[in-house]
């Protein structure tokens, strides 16, 4: 698989990504200073992700990084997640805030894993289902 920078840079700087974001937190019942701060947030996160991403030359060592960012993402959503669901579950309601920021955070995992093999992701998942195993 060739992995190509402007490829990855246009698909995180898409149209499309941005109207997701804005749309979902439209949603949000916050405060617009609230709302701008999570995107501000996923900006930066995105934007870190490139940032490291344009250091890198070869294409097997941007390949790896993008698998490494893919683990960190996710791994930082499956928390995210399992904070959300212990929340509903002691007290039947979960942090908005968190729930938005989980959302907000797929899109980049999603898109990022676009970029890997099915069996990298699924290797990936795996481990990520049961990383003490």
């Amino acid at each position: 698989m060739s992995l190509h920078l402007d490829a990855i840079r246009a698909a995180l700087l898409s149209d499309e990504i941005e109207e997701y974001w804005n749309g979902c937190l439209q949603e949000y019942d916050a405060s617009e200073e609230e709302r701008q701060n999570l995107l501000s947030w996923i900006h930066s996160v995105r934007d870190g992700f490139i940032a490291h991403a344009s250091d890198i030359d070869d294409p097997e060592e941007l390949l790896i990084s993008v698998a490494l960012s893919y683990i960190e993402f996710k791994s930082q959503w499956q928390m995210l997640n399992t904070q959300i669901n212990y929340q509903v579950f002691r007290t039947g309601d979960a942090n908005p805030h968190l729930m938005y920021k989980s959302s907000l955070l797929s899109i980049i995992v999603d898109t990022i894993g676009k970029f890997l093999t099915s069996e990298d992701v699924r290797k990936i998942q795996e481990f990520l289902l049961s990383p003490t195993a």
